[in-house]
């Protein structure tokens, strides 16, 4: 079973595997004691057996705040309530934990739950409750669903659908589709109030006939669901009264009717029946007449699809939020109907020719839209690729290529049901971790499954054609691993490391992650389960280094889970190729070679430019390119730089250079000593290189803890804290009207053979002169972490000269924030501008699940990557510090008047900007930080980016990829889209086709919109 098809099947999303691997997520859990989790999730245990499940009893909560013993109509004197059940000590010691489990709707008010003031996560955890309660038969209700008058199902009812108005009546809910979508499948709102009266009124006089029914009974009065009808079989063969077997049968047959979907082309007449706006209520109508002569799944799957997205495109405009909820309702037996067609199709897709399956593609994604699942945007971006593919055979490349990038839709789909449902997972897996399985289940649910099907087929067809072939742990497959990063590696594989661990031997495992993280330590090779964010600063100091990245399909990743501690190879080779092996004597060879050809990759510090007499404050107006490593670092000198070129679009900025830093390090290292801090350094450096690994290890550590604790305890005379206010007032005005990022600029970082990026300390706006003397210290002090000096350290040749400038870089307020490459990292191609956004400050360098657009430069063809689905976004604070906000996911966050100002800057930069050179002397691309305020385009940062030369030159990766040339040689010049995946030659005879459709194609379907 191929990639795709086990994404779906074995995922439990990026969520589970961080758990599992010991990556907590930026969303915080409820932080408790162990003992307390174990406890808590033995009681939900218990729960589940108990038959009161989470309940002590049952009781009136009456208008007047009266609770009341469960007398009938007990609350009539105190104007009226609602009877349910009363949580027990250990529901309410749970809920008061943070999990609010056991939820009745008839308690809640809407507002609570939907309400602008309301908990951001509360609707997507209930509705994660309520889809335990179907998955996992009852969940915390297993044997309580039984027991009379906990649950109220008309007070259910009626709160849901309160509830799904107020949403869908919300300005800002409503945009919100997939989140409707799903509140509309998973609260009790679908059959009507009537059809439950007619069950509940049966299934008391089945009751009343046989007692051993009473379980039954209580069960579809307090939470009836579609299995009951089984239910109530089984019991009547096994327990059940002869006399009472029609009654048995026609209870069932009455909750078999209440719960089966309506024909589809029923509820779409009846829905455009209450539709006000004509047009849209006759194209319905045609919809509702085309279904009555669907003869086959390919045109059901079809008819679904284009009345799933016009649902979708056109809810807001059929009317009052009722009319709306009825609408979602439709939608709900549509995505039913794509699902069973699907499924149907599947079980032809043998005999489907390459094109018959990019179609059947084309509806599902149309389905898929339709769903909620991909926006307008991610579809729009499958259609152009799906249609390019049938206006001409393309070439084996470009058929693998353009189907490698429809593999995505898989991501973007997972991506967005994180977004709105990735902290309600995260909050409730400590206490039931099978809430990982929700998301697994919508996708598998969906189109998605036969989407991921029939593009596992052709992957495999075009890996065929193409002749790429990886190797993984002994096989030769054709899909499955795509490299990031290129490089060779070979190291000890880790697959459970600790967030923000740097244990010395990192730099000799491979790790195996969720998704490569901001904070990683030194690597030897990386295996992530996602692509995360391709700009990031740590891929972009893992590409410098030559570190290989490899993305693996969930379906690897178990058999990876059982190398753990093993010596394993990783190699990824600059046209894709892929192999993970064990080590053994035949990779010995290999290694030595390649230490043989590696020429030794040093931070090259050039002593002779320092100039550390420089011991004044400097404004970035009077910084050029060419300060670099002379008075500070290549931060401060670009911004200088950035200043000059492009006036208005970089904030002031004021530098502390390293003849200040240095005069720090001249001071006695302790009080009456006549060494120096400095000279203890050189001399610590020589010592630590004499030492054994071990012994070096552990010197290193006490050395570092005792250069950053010196560092951060040494005074700042008062002379130069005047200075300071002073120089800032002069460059930013007056004390706190201003706040700065406070910036690390060392020597080392940001050269032609090294990024750096993301090493050092950034302390973001700071206010206030009294608190940028502290972040000062901090900045001084952050190349000694143990993270940033492992990263470095083995890339120096003369360690103890790491100078630190220090950037004091007016803040911005960016709405937007991110990265834009002026190549295509992969391929270096400068007719292509690679782009990473994230809305609000410090977009995309952390790794955020970011807009990632590439750009071509020649034509304007922009190609949507990855959407922003980030669930927060940090925004300044007026006080000082940052804060991590709810972040929105629009279709497309960058607008095009956006784009088109960065589109200017990168075709400006080759005649307005000094080259920047890699470390061969060529000139580089631009890696260039940015951000939007206003619509108006502010630059942070410019930098060379910086690709591995040693993995362009190695000479076991230039074996597979002369290998793949040579195959590919070989290869056809064309693809025949009509015929079989792997016959080239055979063509169909026939395709089923109906007067409806005719032949099968990807043009547009039929006409949506009025």
């Amino acid at each position: 079973m191929g990639r795709c098809r086990h994404y779906l099947l074995m995922l439990t999303s990026a969520l589970a595997f961080a758990a599992h691997a010991g990556m907590p997520e930026s969303t915080s859990e409820p932080v408790l004691p162990r003992a307390d989790v174990q406890t808590m999730r033995t009681w939900i245990a218990e729960m589940k057996e108990d038959r009161r499940g989470p309940f002590e009893n049952i009781r009136w909560y009456c208008q007047d705040g009266s609770v009341l013993e469960p007398e009938p109509y007990a609350c009539e004197p105190h104007g009226g309530g609602i009877q349910h059940g009363a949580w027990s000590d250990r529901t309410q010691a749970i809920r008061a934990a943070g999990f609010p489990i056991a939820n009745v709707l008839a308690a809640l008010e809407p507002i609570e739950v939907v309400g602008h003031g309301a908990e951001p996560d509360l609707l997507p955890f209930l509705l994660l409750e309520k889809f335990l309660i179907a998955f996992d038969d009852g969940w915390i209700l297993r044997k309580a669903r039984a027991y009379r008058g906990a649950l109220q199902i008309d007070d259910e009812r009626l709160s849901a659908t309160r509830m799904l108005r107020m949403l869908l009546g919300d300005p800002v809910w409503r945009e919100r589709f997939l989140v409707l979508r799903e509140a509309s499948r998973l609260l009790p709102v679908a059959v009507s109030a009537e059809r439950l009266t007619e069950i509940r009124g049966l299934s008391t006089t089945l009751a009343e006939q046989d007692a051993g029914f009473a379980p039954l009974r209580d069960k579809t009065h307090n939470a009836p669901d579609a299995q009951d009808a089984e239910r109530i079989r089984a019991y009547a063969a096994a327990q059940g009264l002869a006399a009472a077997n029609p009654a048995y049968a026609q209870l069932a047959d009455m909750i078999e009717q209440a719960y089966a979907d309506r024909p589809l082309a029923a509820a779409l007449l009846d829905l455009s029946q209450r539709v006000r706006d004509h047009k849209l209520a006759n194209q319905l109508v045609r919809f509702s007449e085309a279904l009555d002569h669907v003869e086959n799944a390919q045109d059901q799957l079809r008819w679904s699809a284009e009345i799933l997205q016009f649902l979708r495109i056109h809810l807001l405009k059929l009317g009052s939020p009722t009319v709306r909820l009825d609408a979602l309702k439709v939608s709900l037996i549509a995505g039913t109907q794509a699902f069973t067609s699907s499924r149907m199709l599947f079980g032809n897709v043998d005999t489907a020719s390459r094109g018959m399956r990019l179609t059947w593609m084309h509806w599902s994604a149309r389905a898929l839209f339709g769903m909620g699942l991909l926006t307008r945007a991610e579809l729009d971006q499958m259609e152009t690729v799906l249609l390019g593919l049938q206006q001409a055979p393309p070439s084996p490349g470009q058929y693998q290529a353009d189907l490698q990038y429809l593999e995505r839709a898989t991501g973007w789909a997972s991506r967005r049901l994180t977004y709105h449902f990735g902290a309600a997972i995260t909050g409730l897996r400590p206490l039931e971790p099978l809430v990982d399985f929700y998301i697994p289940d919508r996708l598998r649910a969906s189109p998605m499954l036969f989407y991921s099907d029939l593009l596992e087929s052709l992957l495999e067809d075009a890996a065929r054609i193409g002749g790429v072939q990886h190797r993984f742990l002994g096989e030769s497959i054709s899909a499955g691993l795509r490299p990031l990063n290129p490089g060779l590696a070979e190291g000890v594989l880790n697959t459970t490391p600790q967030h923000g661990a740097a244990p010395a031997t990192s730099a000799t495992a491979i790790w195996l992650l969720p998704e490569t993280t901001a904070n990683l330590p030194p690597v030897a090779g990386i295996l992530t389960a996602g692509e995360g964010n391709a700009l990031s600063h740590i891929q972009l100091l893992a590409r410098s280094l030559g570190i290989p990245n490899v993305v693996v399909a969930q379906s690897l990743i178990p058999r990876l889970q059982e190398l753990h501690g093993h010596h394993i190879v990783l190699a990824a080779s600059s046209m894709g190729i892929v192999q993970v092996e064990r080590y053994g004597p035949e990779w010995a060879g290999v290694f030595r070679e390649q230490v043989v050809e590696a020429q030794p990759q040093t931070i090259q510090v050039n002593i002779e430019k320092l100039d550390l007499s420089n011991r004044a404050f400097l404004s970035t107006r009077d910084l050029g390119a060419d300060d670099s490593g002379r008075t500070v670092g290549p931060k401060a000198a670009h911004v200088g730089e950035l200043t000059r070129r492009f006036p208005g679009k970089v904030s002031p900025g004021l530098v502390i250079p390293f003849g200040i830093y240095s005069a720090l390090l001249e001071r006695p290292r302790i009080r009456g000593s006549p060494q120096s801090m400095f000279s203890w350094m050189q001399a610590s450096y020589l010592e630590m290189a004499r030492l054994e690994p071990l012994a070096r290890i552990e010197r290193e550590q006490s050395f570092l803890s005792e250069v950053r604790d010196w560092i951060l305890s040494q005074p700042l005379e008062p002379r130069f804290a005047q200075a300071l206010r002073e120089a800032m007032e002069a460059n930013f005005g007056p004390d706190g009207s201003y706040g700065v990022f406070v910036r690390s600029d060392t020597n080392v970082e940001d050269l032609p053979g090294f990024t750096g990026a993301g090493l050092n300390r950034t302390v973001h706006h700071v206010v206030g002169v009294a608190a940028v003397l502290d972040a000062i210290r901090e900045v001084w002090a952050s190349p000694f972490s143990e993270r940033a000096f492992r990263w470095r350290q083995g890339h120096m040749d003369f360690p103890e000269h790491v100078y630190a400038s220090v950037l004091l870089h007016e803040s911005v307020p960016a709405e937007k924030s991110g990265v834009m490459i002026t190549a295509d990292p992969d391929t270096a191609d400068t007719r292509f501008l690679t782009i990473v956004t994230s809305p609000g400050v410090g977009g995309g360098v952390d790794g955020q699940a970011a807009e990632t657009l590439r750009v071509n430069l020649e034509t304007g063809a922009v190609r949507l990557l990855a959407s922003a689905t980030a669930a927060q976004m940090r925004v300044l604070r007026n006080t000082g510090g940052s804060v991590l906000v709810e972040a929105p996911a629009p279709d497309r966050l960058l607008l095009p008047e956006e784009l088109q100002q960065l589109v200017d800057l990168a075709q400006a930069l080759p005649t307005s900007y000094p080259p920047l050179l890699d470390a061969q002397g060529n000139r580089a691309p631009a890696d260039i930080e940015f951000g939007f305020q206003d619509g108006q385009l502010k630059l942070f940062q410019i930098r060379p980016f910086v690709q591995n030369a040693r993995t362009s030159r190695n000479r076991y990766l230039g074996t597979l990829d002369a290998a793949l040339r040579e195959r590919q040689a070989r290869a056809i010049h064309t693809v025949d889209l009509q015929a079989l995946p792997g016959k080239p030659t055979d063509r169909l005879h026939s395709v089923p086709t109906t007067p409806m459709t005719g032949t099968p194609s990807l043009m547009p379907g039929p006409e949506v919109t009025p």
